[in-house]
């Protein structure tokens, strides 16, 4: 009989032992499952946490906090959207860079001027031009806006005269002489624009700011040209618009 119960005895604990073993097994099974499922698939890429002024370097937009890492889905990532903050080395931001946006390397690129804040358009040159409040749309036009611009004929045939002779220019800058600012800076007492034109505009714009005077007018990015205009003077600047 007690040989009996021994044998019992050990049966019982061979099958808990056993059973013991593989509860354990399965549990760490499931659980290396689990994690190998719940393993992130997106990919890590910068994003701005808040809005990256245009011309801000990628040092500043790494000290300022300007930048992030994150991780999103293989679907959410734009082409050339950068990773890591040394893709930002020696780069600077080419224009405003919205809070939320995923930064891709179109918009931090290598410097090309001395301010390296500067994207000069294929085919043009950057011209300034020192502006008064008033004439220069009193401080509402910024870096990226584009105006229309006036010239104001003091003498001469046909003179004094206004007629409108340029559209939809781009503003590369706007702020006080020799920097990169935006429409805060621009209110300044004297706002400089520098302004993206072809060589035969430029030297419009040269003779105008020389000998007569601007007038500038704040437009739409996407406004249409208004195409050719009559022109002001003195014998039609009273008369009833139709």
């Amino acid at each position: 009989m007690g040989k009996r119960s021994n044998l019992i005895v050990t049966i019982g604990l061979a099958v808990f032992v056993i059973g013991a073993g593989a509860t354990f097994f399965v549990v760490r099974n499931g659980s290396g499952g689990g994690s190998k499922s719940a393993a992130p698939t997106g990919s890590t890429v910068l994003y701005a946490t808040k809005d990256i002024p245009s011309g801000t370097t990628g040092a500043q937009a790494i000290e300022q906090g300007y930048v992030k890492t994150r991780s999103v889905s293989a679907s959410a990532k734009p082409a050339g959207a950068l990773s890591d903050q040394s893709a930002l080395a020696g780069k600077s931001a080419l224009g405003v860079i919205s809070s939320g946006t995923v930064i891709t390397g179109s918009q931090f690129t290598a410097p090309k001027t001395t301010l390296g804040s500067v994207k000069i358009p294929d085919g043009k040159m950057a011209l300034a031009l020192a502006m008064q409040p008033a004439p220069g749309a009193a401080g509402f036009v910024g870096t990226g806006d584009h105006i229309d611009i006036f010239g104001v004929l003091k003498e001469g045939p046909g003179s004094p005269s206004a007629k409108l002779i340029m559209q939809n220019t781009e503003v590369l800058s706007a702020g006080p002489a020799g920097t990169v600012a935006t429409a805060a800076a621009a209110a300044s007492t004297n706002p400089t624009y520098l302004v993206a034109v072809t060589a035969p505009e430029a030297e419009r714009l040269v003779y105008f700011t020389s000998f007569d005077a601007l007038y500038f007018s704040l437009v739409s990015k996407d406004a249409a040209a208004v195409g050719p205009t009559p022109g002001s003077s003195a014998a039609d600047a009273l008369k009833q618009l139709s």
